[in-house]
């Protein structure tokens, strides 16, 4: 399903109480670009927007959809491989899911603080009543099952999650030039390649998604 823009936007600066570096190779040493895809001609704009180098760090969308994400096994399986009788169960099953950030699909990275107020700023507000979503935030999704295995089998539950998929490209504002240049657009204006997968969550917090039950034999 296609979300449409709203138009909505959040103009966010990033200040150095929220700078969190977004990836791990980030330690800001000279000659290292570490904003995926970029070399040491231009700025390291992902280093500098976490620890507040910027005038300016903001995320523009590009495009937004929801889809099902892939089917995890949540939990262990639960085994009836030397039973006899119908073996039955009732157990909590949990799974959490954070939003992660990726250059072109590429090296993804859990979304933290600090950069997450950039990403969540630029997105399209959600159109639906019943869910939302919140960039950073790690979401669960956990129930109570129950159900039966047959003798000599085994069975599991597994989870998909609803995603928020968006795409984009960020502007890059700073004080004094930069490689020649104010402004930067990474990886560049009016791009999609900067990613993010958000988990979707109903209007009660807990993460949308669709539960799985298989059985097979020992």
């Amino acid at each position: 399903m296609k979300i449409r823009k709203t138009g909505r936007r959040r103009t966010a600066v990033l200040t150095s109480a929220l700078a969190l570096a977004l990836i791990p190779l980030s330690t800001g040493t000279a000659g290292a670009n570490t904003s995926p895809g970029w070399g040491d001609d231009k700025p390291d704009v992902i280093w500098d927007c976490n620890n507040g180098k910027t005038d300016l760090c903001q995320y523009h969308e590009v495009n937004a959809w929801t889809q099902l994400g892939k089917r995890r096994q949540v939990g262990n399986p639960v085994y009836n491989c030397a039973g006899s009788r119908d073996l039955g169960f009732d157990l909590a099953f949990r799974t959490d899911r954070s939003t992660s950030y990726s250059f072109q699909q590429e090296t993804k990275v859990e979304v933290k603080a600090g950069f997450s107020d950039v990403l969540e700023g630029g997105m399209s507000a959600s159109l639906s009543q019943t869910e939302k979503w919140e960039v950073g935030r790690t979401t669960s999704a956990g129930t109570t099952l129950k159900g039966v295995i047959p003798p000599h089998m085994a069975g599991g539950y597994w989870f998909a999650p609803y995603w928020r998929k968006s795409e984009g490209w960020l502007e890059v504002h700073y004080g004094k030039r930069k490689h020649g240049h104010y402004f930067w657009y990474y990886p560049g204006k009016g791009s999609t390649g900067v990613q993010i997968a958000t988990p979707v969550m109903n209007s009660d917090g807990s993460m949308k998604g669709k539960w799985y039950w298989a059985t097979w034999k020992c």
